[in-house]
């Protein structure tokens, strides 16, 4: 028996992070392991194959789209995280009704690090990253800041492409979208 809880517990372990990021991911936006080595290099590291767009509206939210540049060339995983003066966690995320089943919220408790407001520094939905292992081409985010919050606000993301165990794993770390001023 406990041969089969040991062969059940390697086998589930092989598939990686399917359903989204572990926590700990939260510190540096990495994917952990299986993701090493990264395969990454050069050029291809410089200038990733995705994109992500901040759109404000005019309620105060704004919407990031996450987006392949060359191809449709798919992305099997993502995290996504608002920052402000170089502190990550900022504000609140909630996957769009047409990225649903391919977004979720993630909970990285402890950020922001610094943060004027305590209230609005819960550690509660400040990321939001892939829940399905699918092969994606798009996603869309809605981002909510903190009330009281103004200034710059850049949006940042590691996409992961694919994960080969002989050739390694393709992911783009620091994607970021241009600036866009809150008021």
């Amino acid at each position: 028996m406990l041969k089969f809880v040991v062969l059940v517990a390697a086998l589930s372990g092989v598939h990686g992070y399917s359903g989204g990021p572990p926590p700990g991911a939260c510190k540096n936006m990495r994917p952990g392991p299986p993701h090493e080595p990264k395969s990454v290099a050069g050029a291809d590291k410089r200038s990733p194959p995705f994109e992500v767009i901040a759109s404000p509206q005019e309620n105060g939210q704004v919407i990031v789209f996450l987006r392949s540049l060359r191809d449709q060339r798919a992305f099997r995983g993502f995290m996504l995280m608002a920052e402000v003066n170089g502190d990550r966690g900022h504000g609140y995320f909630v996957p769009a009704d047409e990225s649903a089943e391919l977004a979720a919220t993630m909970d990285c408790e402890n950020l922001p690090v610094t943060c004027a407001d305590e209230a609005a520094c819960q550690g509660f939905a400040n990321a939001i990253a892939h829940s399905s292992p699918e092969d994606k081409v798009a996603v869309t985010a809605i981002w909510t800041p903190p009330s009281q919050m103004s200034g710059q606000v850049t949006f940042v993301a590691t996409f992961v492409g694919e994960n080969d165990p002989d050739l390694g794993s393709t992911w783009w770390e620091n994607v970021r979208s241009s600036p866009i001023d809150l008021f």
